[in-house]
């Protein structure tokens, strides 16, 4: 309680900064209506300095939540009533300004009181990202969309330098670190990190830049010359792996290759190869169905974007960095290991029900009762996908892998039942949401299955 009163007149102090910062934005708004990012980009600027005082004003994450939670309500609110025009009144879609107090949060809450990983992370998505978007949209020449966002590679070159400066900088002067290590660890984040920003749609960088920032610093402080040097490895590795089987099939474009090589280091670097190896079966897998379906469906199944890996990936991810954050990591591989199995039967399903060319008998056999269709779906993909890894990092294989199997067949037979009665061919986005969403309930299951007899 003590505490708590004593933090009350900095948390009062930070809240009227914060409310003044918006007060500046909207009169820079009102002085150049032309240029709305102006007004956004001081806003964003000026709110990620001042909360990079936190960690030396505030100790309890309690108080951060409170002034998270307070923003982020008045920022909704005010796109809802369509005032702060400032933050909400640019051309494109995007939901960054509310994910920038829940960002700020999550960071302050798994830094522990760490001010260089909390530092390092906000730092990095305050100036990066407010530089590469002036410099982006004024000079900007070479352009790339992303899920209908339009970014340019001077951007990108900005925000990868700019991210350097940021971490080698900070690390110099907070750490101990040689300068050969801060070099080296400040290289990786900022490849890694500008591949985050490259493919973050509609403002979701302020969410994936921080996090991906604290969680790879964390990751390389342990151990920074050893540690890094492995790192550099892991990640061309996974550049090589993952080109190799995109590039040769075509699943990917450039945003969806680059998402891909990410989830892959991520899950390596993380948690380990054997959190690797369930993701790179499952790209065989999908390489394998794409080559043999390619052309027996009347849509296009290659060439894939982010949006794509965003639905298909976002469950591994989330799991893969919760892993890592906790210090078991066990009780949450077979949820992770279905996360991925479940995502690869039901895009299998839709393949053999969507066949339009002449099937081949057993294709006709397993379309003609779909139900079928669906079990033995969820039944290849498991001994596909989830044996090895299982067998490898499980001590309890068989009940292991008869849990992934039933959560797997359940996810295929509820996308089966959807998929009939809401008619998803031609509704990609819902498709891949309902996919999601069978897949969240394979995961969920998995925990329940898991608790109740391993």
């Amino acid at each position: 309680m003590i505490e708590f009163q004593s933090e009350i007149f900095p948390v009062l102090g930070l809240a009227f900064v914060f409310m003044v910062i918006f007060l500046l934005g909207e009169a820079i708004r009102r002085i150049m209506p032309s240029c709305p990012e102006i007004s956004r980009k001081f806003v964003h600027f000026s709110s990620g300095l001042t909360a990079l005082s936190f960690p030396y004003l505030i100790k309890s994450h309690w108080m951060v939540l409170g002034l998270a939670a307070g923003f982020s309500l008045i920022l909704v609110f005010a796109k809802m009533k369509g005032v702060l025009k400032s933050i909400h009144d640019v051309e494109r879609k995007s939901y960054g300004a509310m994910l920038f107090p829940v960002s700020v949060y999550l960071v302050f809450l798994l830094s522990h009181g760490n001010p260089v990983l909390y530092f390092v992370s906000i730092l990095v998505m305050t100036v990066s990202d407010t530089l590469a978007a002036i410099v982006g949209g004024k000079y900007g020449s070479i352009r790339y969309e992303v899920e209908g966002i339009t970014k340019s590679l001077e951007g990108s070159t900005v925000f990868f330098f700019v991210t350097f400066l940021c971490v080698h900088i900070s690390l110099l002067l907070m750490t101990q670190i040689g300068r050969l290590d801060s070099v080296l660890i400040a290289l990786v984040i900022a490849i890694l990190v500008t591949g985050f920003e490259a493919i973050s749609p509609t403002g979701s960088d302020n969410f994936f830049v921080p996090l991906g920032t604290y969680f790879i610093l964390a990751k390389m402080l342990k151990n920074p010359l050893q540690g890094t040097v492995e790192q550099i490895w892991i990640l061309l590795a996974m550049i090589l792996v993952t080109g190799i089987i995109s590039l040769k099939s075509r699943l990917f474009k450039t945003t969806g290759l680059i998402g891909m090589i990410l989830v892959n280091y991520a899950a390596w670097s993380l948690c380990g190869f054997f959190w690797f190896l369930p993701l790179f079966m499952g790209q065989i897998m999908l390489y394998f169905l794409v080559s043999y379906f390619a052309d027996k469906v009347a849509v296009e199944i290659t060439g894939y974007q982010i949006k794509f890996l965003f639905y298909s990936a976002l469950l591994p991810t989330l799991l893969v960095f919760v892993a890592n954050a906790i210090p078991d990591q066990h009780p949450l591989f077979l949820p992770y290991v279905t996360s991925i199995v479940a995502q690869m039967a039901i895009i299998y399903y839709f393949f053999s029900s969507i066949t339009a060319a002449e099937k081949s008998e057993f294709i006709k056999r397993l379309t003609g009762n779909r139900s079928v269709m669906a079990l033995y779906c969820g039944t290849a993909s498991t001994l596909f996908i989830a044996i090895v890894p299982i067998l490898f990092n499980c001590k309890t294989r068989l009940i292991s892998i008869i849990i992934v199997f039933v959560a797997t067949c359940t996810a295929s037979y509820l996308f089966h039942i959807l998929f009939a009665r809401i008619r998803l061919e031609d509704k990609i986005t819902l498709r891949q949401k309902i996919r999601l969403l069978c897949t969240s309930i394979a995961v969920a299951i998995a925990f329940l299955l898991q608790e109740m007899f391993v």
